[in-house]
């Protein structure tokens, strides 16, 4: 028999404190440092190499900023674990990377730890920032309900369906079936891109 559980997930408002943003690149702003960068965004694929399954851009090194967001993100575990009524866990690694959704891109169903090689990771985290006024439309973040049946999770027909607000942080269970909504974009300028910090809590 089917037990359907809703999906769980944390979203903290104001996140990122901008006078506490570290000096980038000559500027204390992320949406600088970012456009700063463009050029070092690229297209992103998936590990089985699937096509119209994945359409973005990504930046995979960014050094001098992922060390300070890792440690934003350490800082409110307490209560990620609390709020989501998840058990603690010693953390082995905080993995981030930076990336921009633009006009016609999406990210199909997925989970983030369904392969051997990402087995670790219990908890997701994207963290969202844009320019304002808002030049996009659409990129929400849609979490799938459980079906748990003998012991496994599939995804449910229900789900929650959660605004990419600017400077929040939503954190949910890796193995969470989840995608990203198209975005559109109509100027298709870099800089009115949706992008977000986003990573994984690995046990």
């Amino acid at each position: 028999m089917s037990v359907i559980q809703a999906a769980k997930y944390l979203q903290l408002d104001q996140f990122l404190n901008p006078s506490r943003l570290p000096t980038l690149q000559g500027t204390s702003r992320l949406l600088d440092y970012v456009l700063h960068q463009e050029s070092n965004f690229v297209p992103t694929t998936t590990s089985t190499g699937e096509t119209d399954y994945r359409k973005s851009k990504i930046l995979y090194e960014f050094p001098d900023l992922s060390q300070w967001m890792v440690q934003q993100v350490e800082a409110v575990l307490p209560t990620v674990f609390t709020q989501l009524d998840h058990p603690p866990f010693q953390v082995s690694q905080i993995e981030i990377q930076l990336t921009a959704h633009n006009d016609g891109d999406y990210y199909k169903m997925h989970n983030d730890n369904g392969s051997a090689e990402v087995a670790r990771r219990e908890l997701s985290y994207v963290y969202y920032f844009y320019q304002e006024p808002k030049g996009f439309s659409g990129g929400e973040l849609r979490l799938y309900d459980l079906n748990v049946e003998t012991g496994w999770y599939e995804s449910a027909e229900t789900s929650v369906t959660i605004e990419p607000r600017n400077n929040t942080i939503v954190f949910f269970p890796s193995h969470y079936l989840h995608e990203v909504l198209p975005v559109l974009c109509p100027s298709r300028a870099f800089a009115q891109s949706r992008f977000t910090l986003n990573g994984w809590i690995c046990h």
